[in-house]
């Protein structure tokens, strides 16, 4: 299976590169895994990250990180130029080195420029993906090459808090060898490899079968860019936005080789791509629809799709950034209690005692202004008084319940239908597409989650398998 995650996590500090195991022990504190289809994190929820590309080169300021947190991004996928023989050179642009920041790897000064910003990242909440590009314009790192680079960017990472894991452009095979590079390394972070999109060829899906998120953004046109963010979210997928280059591919792929002034400053995301989702999920997402009256409804089973119950009173964090709602919103619930401020930017929700379903609507309305967190992600779920805002209604599991439009508004989500989707043909799939037909609702089939037909997996059809 393409980019399985290793088994086992890693304990202890960091340490220069070399012919080292993962230790046993806990995974480091905000990392990312994976159960089944879904993205999880330590309380096993449900995790949707919204976020964006840092090119190589590129280091961004405490502005460009507030701008981030405000529109409800929780990730950053950042370029780690490599060289030849898997090594990390330092990178101009990159964060200025000194004491013993700069003597943690000294033969890859480019890891410990790595190291410094993924810190800037994690400390504001913000997940990170280690994504490894080419350090000069016309290097295409070999299959031996991102081997030796991933086993010196796990061992330095390996105990880094808040990752997701670290990702690898579609090099044509060695997808094993790159798998067991990082075990040997890192037991706790995912691998992830570049794919076309089964939906697009012309984007791109980041995998780690069987689930993915989208980096790769067709032309970058407003068309383009709300279309795929849209089918994206509609699917529960998640992405991070990459300006696409004007030499072909995007910023965030590229070499920092030749990089002007105006890119040397972190890439301003489109509104476009602004709106509100769950970026922690309590439980099973069966819907999540965003409409053009800025309408965001969300539903969820409480039981896990595995395993014991989660934790009494584990929240669901929704994102619900200013941009989208400038004049204050209001929300009304079924199934579970608004523990947030009014106006917050993170809506925190904890499940009623027995309440099976939870229902969500948010709708804009005249109120207390939206204030944008101070840090991305959930962690601003974690306070736990019981707060409605005004015009929300928590009347417990057994009141009256937010009316869906559509029909099968019950309906089970059965995964990512990004996997489906090469098994019904192209045509069909644009038709899918483009009506966004019962986003995050399919029937469910003989397992939890899962349609009737056999479970999809995004297969690895590269030069010498995995």
């Amino acid at each position: 299976m393409p980019g399985a995650s290793a088994a086992g996590s890693p304990a202890g500090p960091a340490a220069p590169a070399g012919p080292v195991g993962p230790s046993v022990g806990a995974a480091p504190a905000d990392t990312i895994g994976r159960s089944g289809t879904y993205l999880t994190d330590s309380d096993r929820r449900v995790v949707v990250l919204h976020g964006i590309t840092v090119p190589a080169g590129v280091t961004p300021t405490a502005g460009d990180i507030d701008t981030w947190v405000g529109f409800g991004f929780t990730g950053v996928r950042l370029a780690v130029p490599m060289a030849s023989g898997g090594r990390f050179p330092a990178t101009s642009g990159g964060p200025v080195l000194d004491g013993a920041g700069a003597a943690t790897t000294p033969a890859d000064p480019g890891l410990d420029q790595a190291a410094a910003l993924t810190r800037m990242f994690t400390d504001r909440g913000l997940r990170v993906t280690l994504r490894i590009v080419p350090s000069s314009a016309g290097y295409v790192p070999s299959v031996a090459g991102l081997a030796a680079g991933l086993e010196r960017l796990a061992t330095r990472f390996r105990d880094v808090p808040g990752l997701l894991g670290y990702e690898v452009p579609d090099g044509g095979g060695g997808g094993a060898g790159l798998v067991a590079a990082v075990a040997a390394h890192d037991g706790a972070h995912l691998l992830w490899r570049e794919r076309p999109a089964p939906f697009d060829a012309a984007s791109t899906v980041a995998v780690n079968d069987p689930t993915g998120y989208l980096v790769g953004w067709k032309d970058g046109s407003a068309v383009s860019v709300r279309g795929l963010v849209a089918s994206a979210d509609a699917f529960g997928l998640s992405w991070f936005y990459d300006v696409p280059s004007p030499t072909g591919g995007t910023v965030g792929t590229a070499a920092p080789v030749g990089l002007g002034g105006a890119e040397r400053r972190a890439p301003a995301p489109p509104a476009d791509i602004v709106r509100p989702y769950p970026v922690a999920i309590a439980g099973v997402p069966e819907v999540l629809r965003f409409d053009a009256s800025r309408v965001l409804t969300v539903a969820y089973r409480t039981a896990p799709s595995a395993g014991p119950p989660l934790a009494a009173g584990t929240a669901t964090a929704i994102s619900v950034p200013a941009w989208s709602y400038p004049t204050g919103y209001q929300v009304q619930v079924t199934g579970a209690r608004v523990t947030s401020a009014p106006g917050a930017g993170l809506l925190c929700l904890v499940s009623d005692p027995g309440a099976a379903r939870v229902e969500v609507r948010v709708s804009p309305a005249t109120g207390p202004a939206v204030t944008p967190p101070s840090v991305a992600g959930s962690a601003g779920c974690r306070a736990t008084p019981a707060i409605v805002p005004a015009g929300g209604r928590s009347p417990g599991p057994d009141g009256p319940r937010v009316a869906a439009s559509g029909d099968d508004a019950t309906e089970e989500y059965s995964g990512p239908l990004l996997w489906l989707l090469p098994l019904v043909g192209a045509a069909l799939a644009a038709l899918l597409l483009g009506a966004l037909l019962r986003p995050w609702r399919r029937r469910s089939g003989p397992g939890p989650g899962w349609s009737a037909v056999e479970r999809p997996t995004m297969a690895d059809t590269s030069a010498g398998g995995d």
